[in-house]
């Protein structure tokens, strides 16, 4: 029993690894200098050029989404709890979180792991639409996944909001990322509009604000409850 709730309480650990790993993620793929408007050979040839980097994030990748199912999994049991008679967030929280994980992992573990395995070198060399048509899929895939995870932030922050189970400004958080991440799918993340990127980064940087703050706020108060006791 005292080993299940030290798993519980260390569970908020995935919320912070998610975070770090993701914005470390983030700060190495900006070293391949592309955008989803560039030509197909100039996207080929970085991701190519760069090849030791792309196996980087590809390992990043496969650390934020097993810190990101352990963090929403304690975060849904908090939640739940707390909820009572809501529930019907408290299921907006666990099936928005887990599509939201599913399709960035696909996105980024499996067609990052493609292109730092074996297509981007093929690609550079006989088929560059091959490298670009995999990375425009990255965007679209990530956008998908960022509808779901508007109601995954819609849903726990109007848990928080009712629940007062964690302080209610992140709830506003939550609810304030929630139309970002929905309206930026009309411009698939970029790849359709531009304006689909901008309102993406804002709606994910709230929701990487409520995941750490959540998480950290989770651990200090495991912390103190299990020194209480």
């Amino acid at each position: 029993m005292g080993s299940f709730r030290a798993l519980e309480r260390y569970a908020w650990i995935g919320g912070v690894l998610y975070v770090v790993a993701l914005l470390t993620e983030g700060v190495i793929s900006f070293g391949f200098k592309l955008s989803q408007n560039d030509s197909a050979a100039k996207i080929a040839h970085s991701l190519d050029d760069h090849h030791k980097r792309l196996i980087l994030v590809f390992c990043l990748c496969i650390v934020y989404v097993a810190g990101f199912v352990l963090y929403l999994t304690r975060l849904d049991d908090l939640l739940r709890r707390a909820s009572g008679e809501r529930r019907f967030f408290a299921s907006w929280v666990l099936i928005g979180g887990v599509l939201f994980v599913t399709l960035h992992g696909v996105s980024d573990v499996g067609i990052y792991g493609l292109l730092a395995g074996k297509v981007a070198a093929y690609s550079v060399q006989h088929e560059p639409g091959l490298s670009y048509t995999l990375y425009l899929l990255t965007f679209a895939l990530d956008s998908v996944g960022d509808v779901f995870g508007s109601f995954f932030m819609l849903g726990s922050g109007l848990l928080v909001l009712t629940t007062r189970v964690l302080p209610r400004w992140l709830g506003w958080v939550a609810v304030a990322a929630s139309p970002f991440l929905l309206v930026q799918a009309f411009g698939l993340g970029g790849v359709v509009a531009d304006f689909g990127l901008a309102l993406d980064l804002v709606g994910f940087l709230l929701l990487l604000s409520f995941v750490l703050a959540s998480s950290v706020i989770g651990l200090t108060r495991a912390s103190v409850t299990a020194a209480a006791t």
